[in-house]
């Protein structure tokens, strides 16, 4: 077998794919599987096979090329070479496979199991192992974040976006990307979105300069004819937009930490927390801002118990209490300003010889987590109310609410039938905490309910119910990020739905605003 003549005709063949050669390129592919069936021929023959059969729009080409990679990938990932690059073309032939369902059916990741739940998989084991090169981590979580936004998760998919810049800040398909699901994430902001838009706009047009992938051009300039229909003055369009910054002021030092915290991490219940380019994006602001409502509904009695409206608002508030706490014990748990320890004096503690560590902030830490899973479940009643599901209160969970038969795991027809990508976001969050990446917090949080959670000092090999007290800093960052995400799609949700409904229901039509409850009223003391 000659791996040096393999991998010179597969350099050749990647120079006809830069250059848009595909057919030339698809004829050295079929040179090298010529020269034998070792592992090196799989590996270096299914990339490309993937690569020319996304260009040509060919669903066989790239199914070949995974079949190869699948037929021989122990061997190929047994040499950490190629690793990280086998995983990145796995997760590129998954996901051109879903492009071709997606193309006969534009809701083919709705409330589906799809080759995209495969593509992310791939996509993390690549990062995993692509440390060290900039240029392909950049590329990874572009296509990881591309995942994300097909499955309607738009803040993980912009938080892709920004990863990737970090690598490589010139990256053309990280930035134009990146203003595709900012214009999508702009039908969130209310008055704020214009600022987004043009933010959009801005990056669409950087990425196009830079140069981005032939078949994605015209994808993009479409997004930028979009946005310019929306503004009248096209000579705003014409200059990067320039934003006031914010600025942190708080009444104490402990407020101004908390506030920090808050930015550094994003753990604002808030649209501009994730741009954060003025004072807007202090805050928790995020609330059902209107529903609409049948003109009857008012002349009823009880309006907390009858109007929808007022009832999600209620369980909206709890979830933002509950959230707003949970950050504060989190918070707590890290600053150093007040001292803490007169809260474990006179608490008698054995030593288990175990290096366990018994101490307030690691408590805080605990019940901030604890505190944060149970908003999903919270979430969960929401979706069991507005969607009618008729689930008893006392078996809503986050696991539970999606299927009508949960032997058989069935998806209720009345979640299917939405066809709403912001809900089948949350329903994709709920099987990455079954059997994906957040299946640890998940195992983390059953522990901490019913068992317990030992932190240790030192802890070699950590796991859901064993880690330092730095590992449980970061699952708790993570899971407030987590739960930040599943309640701004679950408002984007309610916002769809109402917008439908407009459109739908004939007669006169309510439309019900929130108030604010001002601050002077919120607390007796």
């Amino acid at each position: 077998m000659d791996i040096e003549k393999v991998a010179e005709l597969g350099e050749e063949a990647i120079r006809k794919i830069n250059g848009s050669d595909f057919k030339g390129a698809l004829n050295l592919a079929r040179q090298i599987q010529k020269l034998g069936t070792h592992h090196f021929v799989s590996y270096m023959v299914g990339g490309l096979l993937i690569d020319i059969g996304s260009a040509l729009e060919d669903g066989e080409i790239v199914e070949e090329g995974v079949h190869l990679l699948l037929r021989d990938f122990a061997k190929i990932i047994s040499n950490k070479k190629y690793t990280p690059t086998a995983y990145y073309n796995l997760g590129n032939g998954y996901s051109a496979i879903f492009h071709f369902k997606k193309m006969k059916n534009p809701y083919a990741a709705c409330f589906n199991e799809t080759e995209l739940t495969n593509a992310k998989t791939c996509y993390r084991k690549a990062f995993e192992y692509a440390v060290e090169d900039t240029s392909l981590c950049s590329q990874i979580l572009v296509n990881l974040g591309n995942c994300f936004d097909q499955l309607g998760r738009v803040v993980e998919a912009l938080e892709c976006y920004e990863k990737a810049l970090q690598f490589k800040p010139d990256h053309g398909m990280a930035l134009a990307n990146k203003g595709v699901a900012l214009y999508y994430y702009a039908g969130l902001a209310g008055e704020h979105l214009a600022t987004f838009m043009l933010d959009a706009h801005f990056l669409l047009t950087e990425g196009l300069k830079l140069g981005v992938d032939l078949n994605s051009a015209s994808y993009f300039k479409q997004y930028l004819k979009r946005i310019r229909k929306r503004f009248t003055d096209k000579k705003v369009l014409g200059e990067e937009p320039k934003f006031p910054g914010y600025k942190i002021k708080g009444k104490s030092e402990f407020e101004n930490f908390l506030i920090k915290f808050c930015l550094e991490n994003k753990l604002y219940l808030n649209i501009c927390n994730y741009c954060q380019k003025c004072n807007a994006a202090i805050g928790d602001q995020i609330v059902i801002k209107e529903m609409i409502a049948q003109h009857e509904k008012h002349r009823r009695k009880d309006p907390l118990k009858e109007d929808q409206f007022l009832r999600l608002s209620a369980y909206v508030n709890q979830i933002k209490q509950d959230y707003i706490t949970a950050r504060f014990l989190l918070v707590l748990s890290r600053y150093k300003g007040i001292n803490l320890d007169f809260v474990d004096k006179n608490v008698k503690i054995i030593n288990t010889l175990d290096y366990s560590m018994h101490n307030i902030y690691i408590q805080l830490l605990k019940a901030s987590f604890k505190s944060l899973y149970d908003i999903l479940d919270k979430i969960a009643c929401i979706l069991n109310d507005y969607l009618g599901l008729g689930i008893p209160e006392t078996r809503i969970d986050f696991r539970r609410i999606w299927y009508s038969e949960m032997k058989t795991k069935t998806i209720d027809k009345k979640i299917t039938g939405t066809k709403n990508f912001s809900l089948n976001a949350l329903f994709d969050m709920y099987r990455d905490f079954e059997e994906g990446p957040y299946k640890k917090l998940r195992d983390t949080r059953n522990a901490l309910t019913h068992r317990f959670v030992n932190v240790r000092m030192f802890q070699e090999a950590e796991d859901a119910e064993n880690m330092t007290e730095q590992t449980l800093f970061k699952q708790t960052v993570e899971l407030a990020k987590l739960t930040r995400n599943a309640t701004i799609y679950l408002l984007q949700f309610v916002y769809i739905e109402e917008k439908i409904k407009m459109t739908r229901l004939k007669g006169i039509t309510v439309p019900m605003f929130a108030r604010e409850i001002p601050d002077n009223l919120k607390c007796y003391r």
